[in-house]
């Protein structure tokens, strides 16, 4: 999620509706969502459960459903989920994250409705009617961020680090952060898609394709590993004594994952080799990428996911088709590729149209002057 992590309290709590946790529970489970999504969904609906039981005392039954409700929650998720980017330009509104517990607290609505377990003259047509007549006539689009154009230097901040000699914790570590860094590129995987890998996956580098199983929307996509990667993963591969089926991107730290992610520095430390082989963490990798990112003088927006980004970017950039692109970046549809990735693509190639057929304000003064002395004088 974006930002305003705040997380929600669970269901059955404190003072958080049992009655209405079990629909939203027996709901989340009804519907065709992968892992992650329903994950999502239900910090969305544990959050609306919070909102009713701090607004209604912690009533235990649906009756304490309105008409208004739904319009008094997405008020309260913009405030509790700002976008600050739009604060600072004077603007209040939510983030996607308010927006994605809207949806879920909506579905929640509708399902309720559905099974007519809404209070009598309570309809949810007209609780989204309610919603629509509060908002703006302005629609928040999609919030494009921009990615440094240099990220590549991520990737060679570690190639550039100098391999210890000796073979031990640090060695692995640096082995690591080359082929996990040219591997993230390469593929445009998501961390939690890397992260899922083991060494069997990819033969220790000797596969060229890769197929995912675990994926955001869970539906099984194939990866394909340039020999650049292939080197550095059976680089790092050959070095390691833990079994095939150990995760791809082990831990090399003090013999146990950092399941925090707090440890960092060094980019890995002593610990035994051979020690049985745990994953890094999604926060791990991170801290490695901002931690590189610093030491190159990028932007501070500059994260795993900014790999990605540029994997896209510089795909559509070489003339590849957007659907192809959407098709290895795992999105169900092309539109999301546009609008997330190829919208930086989409006006460098108007700028270079302009450039190409446009004229400066001089050039365009002069070949209208030249036109102008064209025309005969009828005065002789």
């Amino acid at each position: 999620m974006d930002d305003g992590r705040q997380t929600p309290p669970s269901p059955g709590e404190g003072t958080a509706s049992p009655v209405l946790a079990g629909y939203a529970e027996e709901m989340l489970q009804a519907l065709d969502l992968s892992p992650l999504s329903k994950t999502t969904y239900r910090c969305g609906l544990n959050a609306l459960l919070a909102f009713i039981a701090e607004a209604q005392s912690g009533v235990g039954s649906p009756e304490a459903i309105d008409e208004e409700l739904l319009h008094r929650f997405a008020l309260w998720l913009r405030d509790r989920y700002p976008d600050l980017r739009a604060r600072a330009r004077g603007e209040a509104r939510p983030t996607r994250t308010a927006r994605t517990y809207l949806v879920a607290a909506k579905r929640l609505m509708n399902w309720l409705d559905l099974h007519e377990l809404l209070p009598a003259g309570v309809s949810y047509d007209r609780m989204l009617r309610r919603i629509d007549s509060g908002r703006g006539t302005r629609r928040a689009g999609y919030q494009q961020r921009r990615t440094d154009p240099g990220v590549a230097r991520v990737i060679t901040h570690f190639l550039r680090q100098p391999l210890p000699d000796r073979q031990g914790p640090r060695r692995l570590a640096l082995l690591r952060n080359r082929a996990l860094m040219c591997v993230l590129y390469d593929t445009g995987m998501r961390i939690s898609e890397a992260l899922a890998l083991t060494r069997e996956d990819v033969l220790d580098g000797r596969a060229h394709k890769v197929r995912l199983t675990l994926t955001k929307n869970g539906k099984p996509r194939t990866v394909f590993l340039s020999e650049e990667s292939q080197q550095l993963l059976q680089a790092y591969c050959r070095e390691r004594s833990d079994g095939s089926y150990a995760p791809l991107f082990a831990s090399h730290g003090r013999g146990k994952a950092s399941r925090d992610g707090a440890h960092v520095p060094g980019y890995g430390d002593s610990a035994p080799v051979g020690a049985a082989a745990q994953g890094i963490t999604p926060q791990y990798v991170w801290q490695l990428v901002k931690k590189a990112a610093q030491a190159e003088g990028l932007y501070d927006n500059t994260s795993p996911h900014s790999l990605r980004h540029r994997r896209a970017q510089d795909l559509l950039d070489e003339g590849m088709p957007l659907e192809w692109v959407a098709a290895l970046l795992g999105h169900q549809h092309p539109d999301t590729t546009r609008v997330v990735y190829a919208w930086e693509t989409d006006e460098e190639r108007l700028a270079d149209m302009v450039s190409t057929y446009g004229l400066s304000p001089s050039d365009a003064q002069r070949k209208r002057g030249a036109a102008n002395d064209d025309v005969p004088n009828p005065d002789g």
